[in-house]
């Protein structure tokens, strides 16, 4: 396809470096600058203005780090060495732009003399005005304002929307009710009073944000006091302000005029990644163009994309959806960067994008850019040093250790060394059910650990801590297991955790994608025979191997250590391999094979052996094998996979079974908090981490909202990846080592949700008019509706929305309407009689 960017748009070929704009910024050490882009100057802005931004205006930042430091104002000055080691700093350039207009072009030639200034490689990105990219927004961690230029109170009011785990707090201009939605947190701030107004359907972080920012707004000039009072308002139920509040708020917005925005519309279905290769015009086009063609993309490939897509002598352009358009630079190709740019912004404008569009070249990629490619190597020397280590460590594995040494629990992906005590049940079949009362048959010598791939099993594992004992629910689903017998099992898993008062660490594991622990539990010995354990033993309660069978053995430790039963006309790969014929068994070692494998499989054979050795073979050895002869192949050597760091994603419920995901980049324990569900992607398994006071729909769809998250990662990841979801103040080392100096006492002093908005009004409790939103969600019937002008509910039904309950249209009135309508508020109509109920709905005509 032909790209086409718009003539004036185009970044020029001959930029001409200002030397006295970027005289003063160091190339040799990192630091963090923000300068305001005009067309007439180029202005370095003082450190109290950082993060404010006019709509107008278009402004650059630049940012050199280290990497596995924190950017932003407060980067430590520090001198940056580069001597081959594998850390590189990290440098960003951001060229943002109002979306009101504005220099954005020419913070765009800024950003290009500011990357020749520097010398070394940097990654650009164009950004826009609310949909900045998360390494922009986690620079300021209170968030960024944008503001509208030349907007004054003066007397008058302002409005603001508070979007965002890392807030952007976005100036509205007119103030009027067409910019409040059902779902977003507002503040309309005037000269007498500061009103924080809450769609039902906002979700709790932007709730705290948005009360944090009124207060801010309230105070005076003396910090201890505020010079403006605070009202909360909820959606609906305006009229049950105080009389003065509510006739300030009339005097802003006409409350006879009140129409609010329902919710955004759920997006549509993540797409997977494109990758595009880029090329100059293969011949001019015969037709006028106003525009002019930056660039002709060939599309290569979708996910999932490798590495070795990208050739060094190549520019590409990745289409990521949701996740920005990005151009890479072969090291061979770049001096073409500013043609990739250029190219990436067509690809963007062609698809309507509206998000960010950044620039990389090759070795110089950030984390961001090399998580939509499987299996990137990661170059970053101090993270190989961790990983080497924990690969190497074989002892000191236990709780105890393990504790004081997150971060090796964290990189081996083990809590303990798998000595705690284990039950296991087996999932019955329908058939089996109607002998049998339960479900679940539990097995006698789970530590035998004998599967089944048309099987599932649960495993209820528990070990000691320091701080007490620690449980982890696991389930495991076989990789032929059918579907009913898979949601049966999901279903039997959930009530125990009930049962269990909803303590254990939740885990789904699919075969063959075995965590590191589960793998740890079983000390190495799992194998996985094809079939179903009632072939060999009809009770289901014994763990019976098959009598004859070719094992395929993989890994170099007992955590990495799995067996699967050759049973497939197709040969598979493997290092080494057992084969059991009777009593007799036989462990076979490719010449490939490395001394930790060779005692895998013999630790795995469990008992008495033959130790074969490729090209050796002797004929009992052919004889036992057999028909299956051909199954024996041997692997290559096999590279040790270097996983990308760890990410973390702020998850909002955008409507029931709906999520949305917002990064945060450079994380650490202070971005957790009790009212948020967060999603940890360490690649080789998802944890869903879950707050105390997270939303419900979060707790109860906690699997589908790791589920969501891999089906909406542009990388096209593994439907099979392992799924742990755990709770706040439940954290296993292997989670918290992710995060540097994790505190157990963080939370102690925490405030709720209602706590805040009871010091903010100065009240010990909130009015009973609002006291059903205190915790911040609305989870009661009523709430949970989208709501509707009483006039829309009384027209003709084949006018009304489609997801209106004519048998129940009072539901999707406000609180407001309701009770002028009804004369009484919901929580006394909904105790009426039904044929009371309906009398009522009859005379007022909704029903």
């Amino acid at each position: 396809m032909d790209i086409y960017q718009d003539e004036d748009n185009v970044v020029p070929t001959k930029a001409v470096l200002d030397g006295a704009v970027f005289r003063t910024v160091p190339r040799d050490q990192t630091t963090f600058l923000i300068w305001k882009i005009t067309e007439s100057s180029t202005e370095m802005l003082p450190r109290a203005q950082f993060g404010t931004f006019y709509d107008t205006d278009a402004y650059l930042i630049y940012s050199a780090s280290l990497p596995g430091h924190p950017a932003g104002p407060d980067v430590i000055r520090r001198e940056i060495k580069e001597n081959g080691s594998g850390e590189c700093a990290e440098r960003h350039i951001h060229a943002w732009a109002g979306d009101r207009g504005g220099p954005g072009p020419l913070a765009l030639r800024r950003a290009s003399q500011l990357a020749s200034h520097v010398g070394a490689p940097v990654v650009i990105h164009r950004e826009t005005a609310t949909k900045e990219s998360p390494r922009l927004l986690s620079y300021f961690r209170d968030g960024i304002r944008i503001l509208c230029s030349g907007s004054n109170l003066n007397g008058g009011s302002r409005l603001y929307r508070v979007c965002g785990r890392r807030p952007v707090l976005l100036q509205l201009e007119p103030v009027s009710w067409s910019h409040l939605a059902s779902d977003g947190v507002f503040v309309l701030d005037t000269s007498a009073l500061v009103v924080l107004w809450l769609g039902r359907a906002a979700n709790l972080i932007e709730k705290i944000f948005g009360a944090k920012i009124a207060y801010r707004m309230a105070r005076g000039a003396d910090k201890d006091m505020l010079s403006r009072r605070i009202t909360i308002a909820h959606d609906g139920y305006e009229q049950t302000l105080p009389v003065a509040d509510r006739n300030l708020l009339d005097s802003v917005l006409d409350l006879r005029a009140r129409s609010v925005r329902p919710i955004a519309p759920t997006l549509d279905p993540p797409k997977p990644a494109r990758l595009y290769k880029s090329s100059k015009p293969t011949r001019a086009s015969p037709v006028v163009l106003t525009q002019k063609p930056a660039a002709r993309l060939e599309e290569i490939k979708r996910a999932p994309l490798y590495r070795s897509d990208l050739n060094d002598d190549g520019i590409y352009v990745i289409d990521a959806g949701s996740r920005g358009v990005w151009a890479w630079v072969g090291s061979n190709a770049s001096k073409l960067n500013r043609g990739a740019l250029a190219a990436a912004r067509g690809l963007a404008k062609a698809r309507r994008y509206s998000g960010p569009v950044s620039v990389t070249v090759s070795g110089r990629e950030p984390l961001e850019f090399a998580a939509l490619f499987h299996k990137w190597t990661w170059s970053d020397s101090r993270r190989d040093v961790r990983l080497r280590s924990a690969r190497s460590a074989t002892t000191k594995l236990d709780a105890v250790s393990l504790a004081t040494n997150a971060w090796l629990a964290a990189e081996t992906q083990v809590p303990d060394d798998g000595s705690g005590a284990l039950r296991m049940w087996r999932v019955r079949r329908e058939e089996e059910i109607d002998r049998e009362r339960s479900a679940l048959q539990e097995l006698e010598r789970p530590q035998q650990a004998v599967f089944y791939d048309r099987d599932c099993y649960i495993a209820l594992y528990t070990y000691h801590t320091p701080t007490g004992d620690q449980t982890i629910l696991y389930y495991w689903m076989g990789g032929s297991s059918p579907n009913d017998l898979r949601n049966l099992g999901v279903k039997e898993a959930k009530d125990l955790y009930t049962k269990l008062g909803r303590l254990p660490i939740q885990a789904w594991v699919y075969q063959g994608k075995e965590p590191a622990h589960f793998l740890q539990i079983f000390k190495g010995r799992m194998v996985t025979y094809c079939g179903t354990a009632t072939n060999y033993d009809p009770s289901g309660r014994r763990v019976m191997p098959p009598p004859r069978a070719l094992i395929r053995v993989s890994g170099q430790y007992a955590r990495e250590a799995r067996g699967v039963e050759v049973c497939a006309s197709t040969a598979t790969r493997g290092a080494c391999y057992i084969v059991r014929e009777g009593a007799r068994i036989w462990v076979w070692c490719a010449v490939t094979a490395t001394g930790d494998e060779r005692e895998v499989a013999k630790n795995m054979a469990a008992a008495e052996h033959v130790l074969v050795m490729q090209g050796k073979e002797k004929p009992d050895f052919w004889a036992a094998l057999g028909d299956r002869r051909h199954l024996l192949v041997p692997a290559p050597l096999e590279e040790i996979h270097r996983p990308l760091p760890p990410r973390l994603f702020y998850v909002a419920v955008a409507s029931p079974g709906h999520f949305t995901f917002e990064e945060i980049v450079s994380f650490s324990q202070y971005e957790l908090s009790p009212e948020m569900c967060c999603v940890l992607d360490v690649h080789c398994a998802v944890y869903v981490w879950l707050g105390a006071h997270c939303c419900l729909r979060a707790k109860d769809d906690s699997r589908n909202v790791a589920l969501s998250y891999l089906t909406f990662d542009p990388a096209s990841r593994d439907p099979d990846t392992p799924i742990y979801v755990l709770s706040q103040g439940r954290e296993p080392p292997n989670f918290t080592g992710f995060f540097p100096h994790w505190k157990s006492s963080m939370w102690k002093a925490h405030k709720t949700f209602s706590a805040i908005v009871s010091a903010l009004e100065g009240k010990a409790i909130v009015r009973g008019g609002n006291s059903a939103h205190q915790n911040g969600n609305s989870e009661n019937q009523f709430d949970q509706h989208e709501k509707y002008p009483l006039s829309v509910l009384r027209g003709p039904k084949e006018h009304m929305p489609l997801e209106i309950d004519p048998l129940t249209k009072e539901l999707y009135l406000t609180h407001d309407d309701f009770v002028s309508t009804f004369n009484m508020p919901y929580c006394e109509f909904r105790t009426l009689p039904s044929w009371k109920q309906k009398e009522m709905k009859k005379f007022v005509g909704l029903f």
